[in-house]
């Protein structure tokens, strides 16, 4: 008769390299002769775990180590009601500057036990409201709205960050568009330029009329005239990178004169620089060309981007910080509005005096 294989005991499993089976911490309990309870607190470092000798904690600690034990946390969620999982959603991850958001903020929750969670809704108002309706059905205790506001309160706690709109219900992080615009035009009329052309935001952005709106107004101030023939807006594509590209071509099918581009943000300024020298112009010597957000390629583009930085990683930081706190039913917390600042590197200059009248008359053609 075949014998039967010996049972290890956990400890011999370990020794031997089998992970095949997870070590629970009834089996960890067994191991030590000590309760479960016991394991429990040293193992989550509570204050009680002081009442037992530095020699039992040392045991628990590399016992569990040595077993490879991990703690179950969808029981220990349910045997305190928490999930400690917040939802993160936004638009589409895709880009710079909710990639950069994002990191801010998933590296400010490291060690507070949270862990998130990320959906994209794609501009889908419905597909937005679905995604909170399942992450509150998950047990979701909080949410981080990246340009991403549904009409009505999640009911759990909210941070916004990117949204043109400030619920009741929510606590905002933004951006002080005002200035940095302000900061971005200024700095183009200190050098010479007044025949500017603008790339506006796509409708429905978070920040598409705020920033609008501060382009008539620093303009107003500097008397810097808004032409309509050189404002375009982007068109909202599922490859971000044309956008700018796109917007481009039409201003320079329009044929009218300008010797600077304010771009909505770094995405559309970038893709916009790689259209003007497809097209024949140098940047910056024929065209100037202003950025928004700083986001990571801004500084290794060739000419490097000039651009207002949005102190991105700090504000998805911040937005954990604020969330945690009211996480922590803490009444105190407030709206944060964060300056911003003018970065300036090589995709700006003077306006050349020997620049062509018109951008058609140099025979203007896309290189696709």
């Amino acid at each position: 008769m075949q014998s039967q294989p010996k049972k290890l005991t956990a400890s011999e499993r370990a020794s031997e390299g089998d992970t095949g089976h997870r070590t629970t911490l009834r089996k960890l309990a067994e191991h030590l002769g000590l309760s479960r309870t016991t394991i429990s607190t040293i193992l989550n470092d509570v204050p009680e775990a002081t009442r037992f000798s530095d020699e039992t904690r040392r045991r628990v600690v590399e016992s569990a180590k040595k077993l490879g034990y991990r703690p179950n946390y969808f029981a220990r969620s349910l045997g305190r009601k928490r999930s400690y999982l917040i939802g993160v959603i936004a638009p589409d991850l895709g880009n710079g500057y909710e990639a950069a958001l994002l990191s801010g903020f998933e590296r400010s929750l490291l060690n507070t036990g949270y862990i998130s969670f990320v959906s994209n809704h794609f501009w889908s108002p419905s597909l937005l409201q679905r995604h909170v309706e399942t992450l509150c059905d998950r047990g979701a205790e909080g949410l981080l709205l990246i340009d991403s506001t549904p009409s009505e309160s999640p009911g759990i706690p909210a941070v916004t960050i990117c949204t043109n709109r400030s619920p009741i219900w929510s606590t905002r992080v933004s951006i002080d568009n005002a200035f940095g615009i302000w900061e971005a035009i200024n700095h183009l009329a200190d050098l010479g330029h007044r025949e500017i052309a603008f790339i506006k935001g796509p409708e429905g952005n978070g920040d598409t009329e705020d920033r609008w709106k501060s382009v008539l107004a620093s303009c107003k101030k500097l008397g810097i005239r808004v032409d309509p023939r050189l404002t375009v807006q982007l068109e909202r594509l599922e490859r971000h990178a044309e956008e700018g590209r796109i917007a481009a071509e039409k201003l320079f099918r329009l044929g009218k004169r300008f010797t600077a581009l304010v771009a909505y943000n770094d995405i559309s300024a970038l893709s916009a620089m790689t259209a003007l020298r497809e097209a024949g112009h140098k940047v910056p010597e024929d065209v100037s060309v202003m950025g928004f957000d700083d986001i990571e390629f801004a500084s290794i583009a060739y000419p490097a981007l000039t651009t207002i930085r949005q102190p991105l990683q700090e504000m998805g930081a911040t937005a954990a910080e604020l969330l945690i706190r009211k996480l922590a039913n803490d009444e105190s917390v407030k709206n944060i509005c964060v300056r911003p600042e003018l970065i300036v590197r090589s995709s700006t200059c003077p306006p050349s005096l020997t620049r062509p009248k018109s951008a058609r008359s140099v025979g203007f053609r896309s290189a696709r």
